[in-house]
C-alpha cells in the first residue's frame, strides 16, 4: 500500500471513530438490545439451568447477529446525506480500500462493544466456563464476516428510502451459513467434540470476503449512486 492512499484509509477510519464517539447513543442501542434480550430468556423459559445451558451459546450468537443488524443500515446512511459518499468515489484513490475502513470502522463500533460482553451474556444463560473461548473465537469470525456481507448489501440499497426491511431480507440467506458454523463449532465445544473445522469454514469465508466484499461493495455504490 503506497504512502498516499495509507494516509487516505488512516483518515477514513480516524474519522468514521470519531463520528461514532460523538454519536455515543448509537454504539449504546445494539449493546442495551442484546442485553434486553439475554435477560429476557431467563423468564420466558423458566429457571431449568440444563436447558439454558444447552441453548445459551446459539441465543448469545444470534443475539449479537440480530444487534448487528439494528446498526447495518446506518453504515453509510450519514456519508450518504451529507454527500462524503460521493467525495469517496470522486476520489483518486481506490474506493475499495478506503470502504474497507469504513467497514472497518462500523465493526470496531458495532460489533466489537456486543463481544465485550459477550461472556456477560452467555454467564447470564449459564454458559460453561470452558466453551467460552470457542464463543468468543466464533463471535470474532462472524461479526466482521457479517459486516462485510452487510456492507454490500447496504450500498446496492444507497439511496433506498427505509430499505431496512429489504436489508434484512437480502442479508437473510447469506447470515443463515454464518450462524450454523459459529453455532456448530459451540455446540461441539459444549459435547467435547472436535469444533476446529467449523471454526476453519468462518476463517475461510472471512478471508474471501476481506477480499471480495470491499471490491464488490464499491461496485455496487457507484450502480446505486449512478442510478
Amino acid at each position: 500500500m503506497n504512502a498516499p492512499l495509507a494516509h487516505a484509509c488512516a483518515a477514513v477510519l480516524r474519522r468514521d471513530l470519531l463520528l461514532a464517539w460523538r454519536r455515543r447513543g448509537d454504539i449504546a442501542m445494539p449493546v442495551l438490545y442484546a442485553l434486553i434480550v439475554a435477560t429476557l430468556f431467563p423468564f420466558a423459559l423458566g429457571p431449568d439451568e440444563p436447558l439454558l445451558r444447552r441453548i445459551a451459546g446459539g441465543v448469545v450468537l444470534v443475539t449479537v447477529l440480530l444487534a448487528m443488524l439494528l446498526a447495518l443500515d446506518a453504515m453509510f446512511r450519514s456519508d450518504l446525506e451529507d454527500g462524503s459518499l460521493e467525495q469517496l468515489v470522486l476520489a483518486p484513490q481506490p474506493l475499495a480500500p478506503l470502504l474497507g475502513m469504513k467497514i472497518l470502522a462500523h465493526w470496531m463500533t458495532t460489533a466489537l462493544p456486543l463481544i465485550v460482553v459477550a461472556p456477560l451474556l452467555a454467564g447470564m444463560l449459564h454458559l460453561p466456563g470452558a466453551v467460552l473461548p470457542t464463543l468468543l473465537l466464533a463471535l470474532l469470525l462472524a461479526t466482521p464476516l457479517i459486516s462485510l456481507l452487510g456492507a454490500v448489501l447496504v450500498a446496492l440499497t444507497a439511496g433506498t428510502r427505509r430499505s431496512g426491511m429489504l436489508l434484512a431480507l437480502m442479508l437473510l440467506p447469506l447470515g443463515v451459513p454464518v450462524v450454523i458454523f459459529a453455532a456448530g463449532a459451540v455446540a461441539a465445544a459444549q459435547q467435547g467434540l472436535p469444533w476446529a473445522a467449523p471454526v476453519a469454514w468462518l476463517g475461510a469465508g472471512l478471508a474471501l470476503a476481506l477480499v471480495l466484499a470491499p471490491l464488490a461493495c464499491a461496485a455496487a455504490l457507484r450502480i446505486a449512486l449512478d442510478a
